[in-house]
């Protein structure tokens, strides 16, 4: 219900107000990447994203509408609460490499730039308007995923609406790390990365202050202090690491094996290896050299001579060069069992997962680790590097992290990266850690990656990120002079404020400044809740 402010025939005013901060949400959401759907494979933000919407779309009260960026994709035509941003080229990236696509916003031109940004802005705020007049409501919430062109298109659209009249809308960033990773490569003077889009985001605003965003979520920990490095004028406390969720219904042990299902995943060239084959690990990701695939094969070289039974399933795409590259390796390394099956939608992931021995996930500083969860959800235990997000959750009871290896980028780096991989696989199958660690894995997933739980800690943060300004919208109802008692501030406070004590709301009245004994200055406690 919207606030209802008002003041009954007394000599001194009080305020009443109906308003509940657990009010039905209307929530728009901008992807950068494609959803997995009509056969297109989908990076880990789009199904991050996919998620986070249908999560949303099955709680009580809360209302989600999406656009994402496809080549390929259209519009569903069972469901009006996405629509597919029609491009012709492929999903411009901020890294070398993706599973869809090479086309960088580094080769972009100035002009296609802005038209890109200026076309989808026009599209979002056109399916917003439409979705109004439907739902009879404005929208409260949008969130943009990525730190880069999806918020500075976000604070441009809140903008645009504000001059329209429509000032209840506030913009939500969730950060994912692909555009945190080329704004350091721009500041470390990357020559594939020339300095233009860290600067141009500055530029813009969007992360000054709270003024054009008004928080903002990270992946990882780690990613806390990147962001804070990029754009330090922005509030820290307003920075949260939101701890990524699965969906368990897809992710969960399907009872697939490798004598029964391996075989349908491969390429015909390689089915002639099944029968060599009774035991799998598995990597996934995609083929860019941070992902260090080549330690994988390093790996696969010194455990394949040790259990002639087990193979290794590569999961995973890249362009051209690169897929050549890894195979070329593969079969310079004289690897027996090793089948490459290409990317691969999350049901086949999750049979490939509940099959495996053990998942390998060696980046070299990954932002977080989704692969890491995925696989774990399956009841397998994984084994990855000791850096980036997966040191902020893989404990002894759910896999290892191998030490980080400085020289990685070179070839005998790489090859000894590959030998601790290796080391590990042993163990893991020595000791069977499918057995003594599956349960623990599973249990692990639920009780702290649900995407459900993910969702709701957003909308939480979301809805006590926008109580200043929801105060501050009943104090514009109120008309009865500059001042207002200490005491009926307090009853509104307490009204508006459910979850927070009378010291709480004393506190926040002492720290405005605006108390004057008895009384306060409205006016001034309407300010300071503007800008916190």
């Amino acid at each position: 219900a919207l606030c209802g402010c008002v003041q009954t025939r007394s000599t001194v005013p009080i305020i009443q107000c109906s308003r509940s901060l657990r009010r039905a949400m209307l929530i728009f959401q901008i992807g950068t990447n494609n959803w997995q759907r009509q056969g297109e494979f989908a990076p880990g933000s789009g199904i991050l994203h996919a998620s986070f919407h249908d999560s949303m779309n099955n709680m009580p009260g809360v209302k989600s509408y999406s656009i994402y960026p496809s080549k390929k994709q259209t519009n569903p035509e069972d469901d009006p609460t996405y629509r597919v941003f029609k491009i012709e080229h492929d999903i411009p990236i901020c890294e070398s490499v993706s599973p869809n696509s090479s086309y960088r916003w580094h080769s972009m031109t100035e002009e296609q730039y802005d038209a890109y940004l200026k076309r989808l802005e026009n599209e979002i705020c056109q399916f917003m308007d439409e979705v109004e007049a439907k739902e009879g409501k404005e929208f409260d919430y949008l969130i943009s995923h990525h730190a880069f062109t999806n918020a500075m298109t976000a604070a441009q659209i809140v903008e645009r609406r504000h001059k329209e009249g429509k000032t209840k809308l506030k913009h939500f960033n969730f950060v994912h790390g692909t555009a945190l990773k080329m704004y350091i490569k721009e500041k470390e003077g990357d020559p594939e990365y020339p300095m233009r889009f860290l600067t141009k985001c500055q530029g813009s605003g969007v992360f000054d202050g709270l003024s054009k965003t008004s928080g903002v979520w990270v992946n990882s920990e780690d990613y806390i202090g990147k962001f804070l490095d990029c754009f330090p004028s922005y509030p820290k406390e307003r920075c949260v690491f939101s701890r990524i969720g699965v969906n368990q219904k897809t992710f969960c042990n399907k009872g697939s094996t490798v004598a029964a299902d391996l075989a349908k995943h491969l390429q015909e060239e390689d089915q002639p290896k099944v029968a060599s084959i009774k035991r799998l690990v598995t990597f996934v990701g995609k083929f860019a050299d941070w992902k260090r695939l080549d330690a994988v094969l390093y790996a696969a070289k010194e455990y394949e001579a040790t259990f002639p039974d087990l193979g290794t399933a590569i999961v995973g795409t890249g362009p051209p060069e690169a897929i050549a590259m890894y195979e070329g390796l593969s079969k310079s390394l004289g690897l027996q069992r090793t089948v490459f099956l290409g990317p691969k939608s999350q049901d086949v992931l999750a049979e490939l997962f509940s099959m495996s021995e053990v998942g390998m996930f060696p980046s070299y500083k990954e932002p977080f680790g989704m692969v890491f969860i995925e696989c774990m959800a399956c009841g397998t235990p994984t084994i990855g590097a000791n850096s980036g997000g997966p040191t902020e959750f893989v404990k002894p009871g759910q896999g290892v992290l191998v030490e980080e290896e400085a020289d990685w980028r070179t070839e005998p780096g790489m090859k000894r990266l590959g030998s601790k991989v290796a080391a590990q696989v042993t163990k893991a199958l020595q000791m069977n850690w499918k057995r003594s660690m599956g349960a623990s894995c599973v249990d692990f997933v639920t009780t702290n990656f649900s995407t459900l739980a993910q969702v709701r800690g957003m909308l939480s943060n979301m809805e006590d990120w926008s109580s200043g300004a929801e105060v501050a919208s009943c104090f514009r109802d109120f008309t009865g002079g500059s001042q207002i008692s200490k005491q009926q501030l307090l009853q509104l406070l307490n009204k508006l404020l459910p979850g927070r004590s009378t010291t709480a709301c004393e506190q926040m009245l002492e720290s405005s400044g605006a108390l004057l004994g008895e009384a306060v200055d409205y006016q001034k406690f309407l300010a300071f809740l503007m800008q916190a």
